[in-house]
């Protein structure tokens, strides 16, 4: 069995965690086991080398880069909309706290800030 390393690879995961985004379960264990068929301790060190960051950094900063698109572009006042659509819905405070960590701001400040109006 031929297993394809390298960019490909890197590219492969990548899009496959774009896609599946709003997947509370998705993690580098569950891809490497069950989409990758690879073994996570090896993916973990080649995402790293690769993209010069950890999955978990990645995984989490794509998860507030797009609810933050999601609150600008929707101007959704139910932030647990939002944590649903970035795979952490089953956690809305740990969402809010997650947010402020990377932002500097709460999601309502955010809309706030962004709409110029605050949220209901």
């Amino acid at each position: 069995m031929f297993l394809c390393v390298g960019q490909p690879f890197i590219e492969k995961l990548l899009s496959y965690t774009k896609e599946h985004l709003s997947d509370s379960t998705l993690s580098l264990k569950w891809l490497s086991n069950n989409y990758l068929f690879m073994n996570v301790d090896y993916v973990s060190k080649k995402f790293l080398k690769e993209t010069g960051t950890k999955f978990s950094t990645y995984l989490t900063d794509m998860r507030i880069k797009t609810a933050k698109q999601l609150l600008a572009s929707k101007g959704l006042d139910k932030i647990q909309d939002v944590a649903q659509e970035v795979g952490l819905g089953n956690n809305p405070q740990y969402f809010s706290q997650l947010f402020k960590k990377k932002t500097g701001m709460t999601p309502s400040a955010y809309i706030t800030q962004v709409l110029g109006r605050p949220c209901k």
